[in-house]
C-alpha cells in the first residue's frame, strides 16, 4: 500500500477514534479491529481485479461516516449505562443508609456531629413526620446527585465502587476464612488486654520515654460492642469455612453487618476516639493537633466503612432473599 493510501487510512481511523468511548487500551483494540476489517475488504477487491486507489476509496465509502462508525463500534459511555443500575441503587440506598442513620444518631445525642467534610444537624424532638420526611428526601437528594457525579467523572471509581469482591460465591476459601478467624481473635486479645501497650504512642521525657496510651473514651466507651461484633465476625468465617454458603451462614453475616453499622455509627458519634492530652507537656500545642487529625482520620475510615458494610449487607440480604425456599440450612 503506498503512503498516500496509508495515510488516507489512518486520518479515516483517527476520526473514528474521536468519537470512540472507552479508555485508551479499549480504543486501540478497536481501532486495530477496524483495520483489520478494512485490510481485508481491500485485498478481497484488489483479488478481483480493482486497483488499491479503487478499493481504498469503496471500502471507506461503504463503511460511511468516520465518527458514525467510531461511535457504533466502541459506544461512549452513558451516564449510567444498563449494568451499573442495580449496582448505583445498591450504593445510594447504602449511602443514604449511613447519611441518615448519621441524623438519627446526632438525633438521639442531642448534638450536631461535626464531621470533617460538614455537620450532620440532628432532627428537631419530637420529629414532626412532615420535618422527618423532607429531611430524607432532602438527604436521598444529595445522595443520589453525590453517586451521579461519582459515575459521571470518575469512571475508573465507578469500576471500584462497584464492589466485584463483594460478590458471593459457593467457593469459599476456607484457608483465608481461618485467617480471618485468627486475626480476628488476635485483635480482640489486643483491644482488650494490651490496648494500652500496644496501642500507645511513645515521647521523650526526663529519663527515656514516657507511653502515652492513644484509646480515648470514645473508643473505650464502646469496647462492649467492638467485642460483640468481633464476636459476631469469628463465627460468621468459622461457619463459612465450616459449610460455605448456606442460608444459616448468610444470616449470621447479616447480623455481623449490623453489629459493624451499629458499632460504626457509634464510633463516628463518640466524642474523642484518640486521646493524646497525656502528651501534652513532650509535644505541646501539637498534641491538640495530632489528636483532632488522627480523630478526623478514623471518623472519615468509620463513614466510608459504615457505608461499604451497609452495601455488602444488602448484598447478602438479596442473596438470602434467592435461597429462601431452596438448598440446605
Amino acid at each position: 500500500m503506498s503512503p498516500d493510501m496509508k495515510q488516507k487510512l489512518q486520518r479515516w481511523l483517527d476520526e473514528a477514534s474521536t468519537a470512540m468511548g472507552g479508555d485508551a487500551d479499549e480504543r486501540q483494540d478497536a481501532l486495530l479491529e477496524l483495520e483489520t476489517t478494512i485490510l481485508e475488504r481491500i485485498d478481497e477487491r484488489t483479488g478481483d481485479g480493482e486497483s488499491q486507489s479503487e478499493a481504498i476509496d469503496i471500502v471507506l465509502r461503504d463503511m460511511g461516516d468516520s465518527q458514525e462508525m467510531g461511535a457504533s463500534f466502541l459506544p461512549q459511555p452513558a451516564l449510567l449505562p444498563p449494568h451499573a443500575t442495580r449496582p448505583f441503587l445498591i450504593q445510594t440506598a447504602a449511602l443514604f443508609a449511613a447519611h441518615f442513620l448519621l441524623v438519627l444518631g446526632a438525633t438521639v445525642a442531642g448534638r450536631s456531629l461535626d464531621l470533617p467534610f460538614g455537620s450532620i444537624t440532628p432532627l428537631p424532638l419530637p420529629p414532626h413526620p412532615l420535618a422527618l420526611f423532607l429531611r430524607a428526601f432532602e438527604t436521598l437528594c444529595f445522595d443520589t446527585g453525590f453517586m451521579l457525579l461519582v459515575y459521571a467523572a470518575l469512571p475508573k471509581v465507578q469500576r471500584l465502587i462497584r464492589l466485584p469482591h463483594l460478590k458471593l460465591s459457593t467457593d469459599v476459601d476456607r484457608t483465608r476464612k481461618l485467617e480471618s478467624v485468627f486475626f480476628l481473635a488476635l485483635t480482640a486479645v489486643v483491644l482488650n488486654f494490651f490496648r494500652d501497650d500496644l496501642l500507645a504512642l511513645y515521647v521523650p521525657a526526663e529519663e527515656g520515654s514516657a507511653q502515652v496510651p492513644l484509646v480515648g473514651p470514645g473508643l473505650s466507651e464502646n469496647l462492649l460492642f467492638l467485642n460483640v461484633w468481633l464476636a459476631a465476625m469469628i463465627v460468621r468465617d468459622l461457619l463459612y469455612a465450616r459449610y460455605k454458603e448456606r442460608r444459616t451462614t448468610l444470616v449470621v453475616d447479616i447480623f455481623a453487618g449490623l453489629c459493624g453499622l451499629f458499632v460504626l455509627l457509634r464510633l463516628v458519634a463518640a466524642e474523642k476516639l484518640v486521646d493524646l492530652s497525656g502528651a501534652h507537656e513532650s509535644l505541646g500545642r501539637s498534641a491538640e493537633g495530632m489528636g483532632a487529625l488522627l480523630n478526623s482520620v478514623f471518623v472519615i475510615v468509620a463513614v466510608v466503612g459504615a457505608a461499604l458494610l451497609a452495601a455488602r449487607t444488602m448484598q447478602r440480604v438479596f442473596r438470602l432473599a434467592q435461597l429462601r425456599g431452596r438448598g440446605p440450612r
